[in-house]
């Protein structure tokens, strides 16, 4: 195993054990001791690496978004129509919240709150993901497969806004093994979102044109039809059929 190798590995170790640690304890109560003791390195290797518990901290979601958001990059060229690239890029975010619960408490719970973390790159890389959406949704609007007066802004924010929610939620609520998971929400929910903005197509129609004269004869003609109708309702009504037996 070459240096780098190595040094690229005990990174990574450290990254880590500060996620679980930061994620279940918090980032103020959370110690460098504790993070090289779980990481099994000493406390003057993190601070090589990354010079104070911030930084550390903030390194995480940086590596995170930016190995997701790569591997979500391999996919989207392949998915032609718009609806389809916005449900992978959505499921990429269930799947990452889900799948890594560390993280996406991390993230939810302790980082969208703090002011500094919004000027880092760590925010800049979770930002080019959700920049993504809101162009996905953009060519909707322009190659007619969105309503124009679609606002693209606000309905990256209704989805973003409603998959967070749902993760603080469960977060707050606890995770019970034992659950309805929260993917089986993706599909309904986008559905719903999608039904709103989807262009509506015109039905196909024609336009009769007719003289005075032969508009008031078509008039006549429906009346009497529906009269000569009506009369033999009536009849049948006031002299039902009696079925022959045998």
């Amino acid at each position: 195993m070459t240096d780098s190798s190595r040094a690229k590995t005990r990174k990574d170790r450290i990254m880590d054990a500060a996620l679980r640690i930061f994620a279940e304890k918090g980032f103020q109560n959370a110690t460098i001791t504790e993070i090289s003791k779980e990481a099994g390195v000493s406390e003057a290797t993190i601070y090589e690496y990354f010079g104070t518990k911030e930084d550390l901290l903030f390194a995480i979601p940086e590596k995170i978004s930016n190995q997701t958001y790569d591997e979500s990059s391999k996919i989207l060229p392949y998915i032609k129509d718009v609806e389809g690239r916005m449900r992978a890029m959505l499921l990429s975010y269930f799947n990452l919240y889900q799948s890594n619960p560390h993280y996406s408490a991390l993230v939810l719970l302790q980082l969208m709150s703090n002011k500094r973390f919004r000027q880092t790159p760590a925010h800049a890389a979770i930002r080019r993901s959700a920049h993504r959406l809101l162009e996905c949704i953009r060519e909707g609007i322009a190659d007619g497969t969105f309503r124009k007066d679609t606002d693209a802004y606000l309905i990256r924010s209704m989805l973003m806004g409603t998959m967070e929610h749902l993760f603080i939620h469960w977060h707050m609520q606890g995770r019970p093994k034992k659950e309805k998971s929260i993917m089986n929400m993706l599909d309904p929910f986008i559905e719903i979102v999608l039904d709103g903005i989807r262009a509506r197509k015109e039905e196909p129609h024609f336009t009769l044109y007719l003289k005075r004269e032969d508009a008031r004869d078509l008039a006549q003609f429906i009346t009497e039809k529906g009269n000569k109708q009506n009369k033999k309702i009536k009849e049948t009504e006031k002299f039902p059929q009696i079925k022959k037996t045998h």
